[in-house]
């Protein structure tokens, strides 16, 4: 039910207006970077490799972020909630051909555009 009403508002760019920062190309990762800043994610890569996936988390903002990655009903990882250049690393098990979706559970930060999405190679 979550995933669907993130992918909702994904899809219907729910937000504030603030842009999204674009999703680099590139082939699919292991290793992923996510700067969390007011209020958007920064990725270092726009597509994931199914199976194990290290994901470094930093905040590059001025207030209090966290990042949690969802993939269909299932939460595949969530941050702490990460102080100004605060950083964390998550592991991750990624199932092929299902997008990874992100979102900021600080109150607000989802509804003012801080959510992503991530494609996953299918093999």
């Amino acid at each position: 039910m979550l995933a669907a009403a993130l992918t909702a508002a994904l899809a219907a760019g729910c937000g504030t207006g603030t842009p999204a920062a674009p999703v680099p190309a590139g082939p699919p990762v292991s290793e992923l970077r996510i700067g969390l800043q007011e209020y958007r994610f920064q990725l270092s890569a726009g597509t994931l490799r199914p199976g194990p996936v290290e994901v470094t988390v930093t905040n590059a903002g001025s207030t209090g972020h966290d990042v949690r990655l969802l993939q269909g009903e299932r939460q595949l990882a969530a941050s702490d909630v990460l102080p100004p250049g605060g950083r964390q690393t998550l592991q991750l098990d990624v199932a092929a051909g299902v997008p990874v979706l992100l979102d900021c559970t600080v109150g607000g930060h989802a509804e003012a555009g801080m959510t992503a999405s991530l494609a996953v190679a299918d093999s």
